[in-house]
């Protein structure tokens, strides 16, 4: 029976028990070594000072709550010149010193956390016999480590809003990585150039056409290579269209209305061979392509924007 149980722990601990619980899981174990380091100076040692137990929360089986009753030890330690004479054994696969948890749900409630945060986490969790405060899960985000970004080589500048219309800052992603780096509290040249100084090693700049980071990336990265984004590529084209149709209103509408007729006469001389066909459905479909080439001719001449991303805020791009 409790070899069955063996895979649920990690290898660092033997079961030597199972008791019966109608509300959760427990598993009785005890750990395999017989040494132990010190966390001081890292001498072994085997000479047991005392015993204790320790309650330790695992990962939920079967959708039940796993609790964990290890049998630990204290050591004492082997070098007389160690300052700390008396210490509890580690078991770093297993848990941390001091924890309440597994290491191993210790990363999902993180994980849980991070995706979802302190309260909304909490309730999750219980939901997956998992439970946790929701205090207890930002106390984890804010102790949490993380490991410094490389360094980045292509990224992109662009302006974000603080208050459409009103106030913009910059922000810096890395092209690479897909993921932001900084946010700059305001659109300046200045501030463009510190920190890209801050950050050597830039190889490619992607940026709106606006002079502003165009001069503060040739003052601080003058090696970088500054490209145009794509975004703003299509949006300078689509306005370079309209303008240039706006010139020649008369030439479209006269194209327009040659094209409506022409789709009039089709619909006429090539009827759809359909036993559904009816005068009623067809002057239906034939007033919604005129009315899609109507609504395609007042964008191309009243200037409306081409692209989904209307971008109302003064400034050049």
């Amino acid at each position: 029976m409790l070899h069955a149980f063996r895979s649920l722990v990690s290898t660092e601990l033997s079961i030597v028990q199972f008791p019966p619980r109608a509300d959760k899981v427990v598993l009785v174990a005890r750990p395999k070594a017989t040494e132990s380091c010190c966390p001081s100076c890292g001498c072994r040692t085997g000479r047991v000072h005392s015993h204790y137990m320790r309650r330790v929360a695992d990962l939920p089986w079967q959708g039940r709550v796993v609790e964990i009753r290890l049998h630990a030890r204290r050591f004492r330690c082997a070098d007389p010149q160690c300052g700390q004479r008396i210490f509890t054994e580690r078991l770093p696969e297993t848990v941390q010193p001091r924890a309440r948890r597994t290491a191993r749900l210790g990363e999902s409630h993180l994980a849980i956390g991070f995706a979802v945060g302190g309260e909304s986490g909490s309730r999750l969790s219980r939901k997956l016999a998992m439970p946790v405060s929701g205090d207890t899960l930002l106390r984890m985000i804010r102790a949490a480590g993380f490991e410094p970004p490389a360094a980045p080589r292509v990224v992109g500048i662009d302006d974000w809003a603080w208050r459409k219309g009103q106030r913009y800052g910059t922000i810096i992603c890395d092209l690479e990585r897909n993921r932001v780096l900084d946010l700059l509290p305001d659109r300046n040249a200045n501030t463009v150039a510190s920190w890209l100084k801050r950050h050597p090693g830039i190889e490619v700049i992607a940026r709106d056409r606006a002079g502003v980071y165009a001069d503060g990336a040739r003052r601080d990265a003058p090696d970088a290579t500054q490209v145009a984004d794509r975004w703003h590529l299509l949006q300078n084209l689509g306005e370079a269209l309209r303008l240039a149709l706006g010139r020649h209103r008369k030439a479209v509408s006269a194209a327009g209305k040659a094209m409506m007729a022409e789709m009039s006469g089709d619909d006429d001389a090539n009827p759809e061979p359909s036993v559904e066909t009816s005068p009623k459905l067809d002057g239906l479909r034939r007033s919604r392509r005129i009315s899609a080439v109507n609504s395609m001719l007042k964008s191309l001449i009243c200037g409306r924007p081409a692209c989904r991303h209307d971008r109302s805020r003064p400034g050049p791009a």
